[in-house]
């Protein structure tokens, strides 16, 4: 009897570990994670490995760690999606996302991207002016790429998953433990 008990608790050690790692993860973000963006993005959209329910969000943080205004997250089956209500100035900025998996378990993790802009030419207040069309061409607007999609490879998520695993063989433990000294005494 004691070695199907033990067979049973080695069995839910092996077993738990992969469910405590099924948390979902973010796969892509726009804009992507560590990159550098030439105009101010005007959504931010996450793709994350599972479904994910409708209670995710996600904040925006400048560098001094002030909150940047967003609309209100959109979560479409794997994805999050928030709309950004003003141009952000160029500096670093970092999303801070929490997400309620498939499982039911809340997962946290961040990123952080750069808005680096060109600046825009000023004419200076001693400049003429003239109504001539010039000889020389002007250049044509340049039009800055789109962000691309990059996967995320967070931490905090991993950090997360570790911390379960050893919650889970913690209670193992101590219900292994129990159940010993329960069968010592009869």
């Amino acid at each position: 009897m004691m070695k199907r008990i033990v067979f049973m608790l080695l069995t839910l050690i092996l077993l738990i570990p992969g469910a405590a790692m099924a948390h979902s993860k973010l796969e892509s973000a726009v804009p992507a994670k560590d990159s550098t963006v030439e105009v101010s993005p005007t959504t931010i959209e996450m793709s994350f490995d599972t479904k994910i329910e409708s209670l995710s969000n996600f904040k925006l943080l400048n560098a001094a760690g002030d909150q940047i205004k967003t609309s209100k997250a959109e979560v479409n089956g794997s994805s999050m999606k928030g709309s950004l209500t003003d141009t952000l100035e160029n500096g670093t900025y970092t999303i801070k996302w929490t997400i309620i998996g498939a499982d039911g378990h809340s997962v946290d993790g961040d990123y952080s991207f750069t808005v680096n802009a060109p600046a825009t030419a000023e004419p200076s207040p001693d400049a003429t002016t003239s109504t001539e069309p010039s000889a020389t061409p002007s250049p044509s607007p340049t039009v800055a790429p789109e962000p691309t999609k990059a996967p995320v490879d967070s931490t905090e998520e991993k950090g997360s998953n570790f911390s379960s695993i050893l919650i889970v063989a913690g209670i193992i433990f101590v219900a292994a433990a129990i159940v010993m000294l329960l069968r010592r005494r009869k």
